[in-house]
């Protein structure tokens, strides 16, 4: 395993990370850092093995939190900020088609 991000690269976290018990002085579940936000790589580890494990420094937040791989994208890259978070609830204005067929119904919550 060869990690994509080195020390000192700035990062950017694509999903909010919450505690998952690790994190001292928190309690399992709270939310530690915002997707979007930007960091500091300040160390690269493992864990059991399999899986990269980054210490980013998030300057804003001033916490330096644990986040895999998968979770961090390189400040430069492509990145959509959105309103939405994970399980919100969204509600149709107007029908959706496709070629005519309508897809999803007026006021339909998805």
């Amino acid at each position: 395993m060869k990690p994509r991000f080195e020390i000192g690269k700035v990062v950017r976290v694509t999903r909010n990370v919450r505690n998952d018990g690790t994190f001292a002085g928190s309690e399992i579940g709270d939310l530690l850092v915002r997707r979007g936000s930007t960091g500091h790589v300040k160390n690269v580890g493992t864990f059991l093995q399999d899986q990269i494990i980054y210490s980013v420094h998030f300057l804003n937040e001033d916490k330096i939190v644990g986040c895999r791989e998968e979770e961090l994208i390189g400040e430069d890259e492509p990145w959509v900020p959105s309103k939405f978070e994970f399980r919100d609830k969204v509600h149709c204005n107007k029908c959706l088609a496709i070629d005519g067929e309508v897809i999803v119904e007026k006021d339909a919550e998805g």
